[in-house]
């Protein structure tokens, strides 16, 4: 993957709420929101082929 792409990736994760993202010298490091873990949780609960049902 480009770093742009990865960039615009990162840009609609944060924009959706689902990652922080801090700049720390040359690195930036990504960190799930509450929000993004509820949903990484939930996708792995879901049957195969679909979203999670409750």
């Amino acid at each position: 993957m480009s770093a742009s792409s990865a960039s615009r990736h990162a840009t609609a994760l944060r924009d959706a709420g689902l990652i922080t993202s801090h700049r720390n010298g040359p690195s930036v490091l990504h960190t799930l929101t509450p929000v993004g873990a509820a949903v990484l949780r939930a996708a792995t609960r879901a049957p195969s082929g679909g979203p999670a049902v409750r």
